[in-house]
C-alpha cells in the first residue's frame, strides 16, 4: 500500500489573511472581540493576520475555527489554491452570499 503524495507547497499568507478577515466579518465579530476571545493583549496580531504578515498560531487557529464553526484547515490557503475573494454588498442576505461564493469558486475550479 503506497502512501498518499502530499503537495510540497507553503501557505499563502496574504490570501489566508484576506480569507480570515472575510470570515470573521461574516461571522459578525470585530477585531476587539477576536482579541478578547483569543486572550491577546493587543489587537495587532489580528491585523497582521489580515494583512498577511503573519499566520495565527495553532492554538489561535483552533479557537478561531471554533468561533466560526469551521475546520482549522478551512482557514488556511496553500499558495496553489485558487480562491477568488469577491466583495458582496452587505445588504444581501447570508444564503444568497453563500450561493454566490459557491458559484464563483466552482467557476474558478472549472
Amino acid at each position: 500500500m503506497s502512501k498518499p503524495q502530499l503537495k510540497d507547497t507553503s501557505m499563502d499568507m496574504i490570501m489566508t489573511g484576506h480569507l480570515i478577515k472575510r470570515l470573521v466579518r461574516e461571522g459578525g465579530y470585530s477585531v476587539s472581540e477576536v482579541q478578547n476571545r483569543l486572550g491577546l493583549s493587543c489587537p495587532q496580531p489580528v491585523y497582521r493576520w489580515y494583512k498577511g504578515q503573519n499566520l495565527p498560531s495553532v492554538d489561535n487557529l483552533f479557537i478561531l475555527s471554533g468561533m466560526l464553526g469551521l475546520h482549522m484547515e478551512d482557514l488556511l490557503l496553500q499558495k496553489d489554491d485558487r480562491l477568488w475573494l469577491v466583495e458582496v454588498p452587505e445588504n444581501k442576505n447570508r444564503e444568497k452570499r453563500i450561493l454566490f461564493y459557491n458559484k464563483r469558486i466552482m467557476e474558478a475550479i472549472a
